[in-house]
């Protein structure tokens, strides 16, 4: 009986991964609607296609950009590999990004992520320091003086240098921004919708997974 249950979730995934490339067939151009990441880390997984946002909690954009996004991350396929990076673009960014790193490293930021886009920008909610985004993670279940002390600590510094590092290199300066594989920067162009963002992104994934598909077929002939 596994043999066929195996069977079933192989072809349950090709005909998942099948659909994507169908919905991404839209053709879009390079340097016209996505742009090429010049000296692109080099990786030799290609059983996945990393898709990372990189967002900043202060960017108006980036909170109406959060229920598209949201919504499209849970339609991806299992061979995508979806996650976030805060940028600190000046220095009043740089609490909300620590807080982002923070409150990751303590478990907490499938609850405080929307909730601190909700605050900042629905209800025009304060936040002068460290301080404050400690107590506002404290609903949370974590203690206000563990959440301020943990921004401190080595984990959360190493964080925000890689993670500037990383944008540096990615070559990003507007959020919300979409990085592919680090090889592609989708990002909202004049006069088009997030909707339109998205897709740019379904058809540049659906083109890194036939790529990913056609290496492992190479390597196994």
């Amino acid at each position: 009986m596994k043999k066929p249950i195996r069977l079933f979730n192989c072809l349950a995934l090709l005909v998942g991964a099948l659909t994507f490339t169908t919905a991404g067939a839209q053709s879009f151009q390079e340097g016209v609607d996505y742009e090429r990441i010049s000296g692109p880390d080099v990786s030799d997984d290609n059983s996945t296609v990393e898709v990372v946002e990189v967002f900043g909690y202060l960017c108006p954009h980036c909170r109406s950009f959060q229920p598209f996004v949201s919504s499209w991350e849970q339609q991806l396929p299992e061979q995508v590999e979806f996650s976030r990076l805060p940028v600190s673009f000046s220095p009043s960014w740089e609490p909300f990004a620590r807080a982002y790193h923070t409150a990751s490293s303590m478990d907490i930021i499938d609850q405080s992520h929307e909730a601190l886009f909700v605050a900042l920008h629905d209800e025009r909610k304060q936040f002068g320091s460290m301080s404050d985004l400690a107590e506002f993670h404290a609903q949370f279940d974590v203690d206000a003086k563990e959440f301020e002390s943990t921004s401190k600590s080595f984990a959360v510094e190493s964080r925000m240098r890689m993670g500037n590092a990383q944008i540096g290199k990615w070559g990003v300066r507007s959020t919300p921004t979409l990085v592919i594989n680090g090889k592609y920067r989708v990002s909202p162009q004049r006069g088009k919708t997030f909707e339109d963002m998205l897709k740019v992104a379904d058809f540049v994934i659906a083109k890194e997974l036939e790529a990913n598909r056609s290496e492992s077929a190479d390597s196994e002939s």
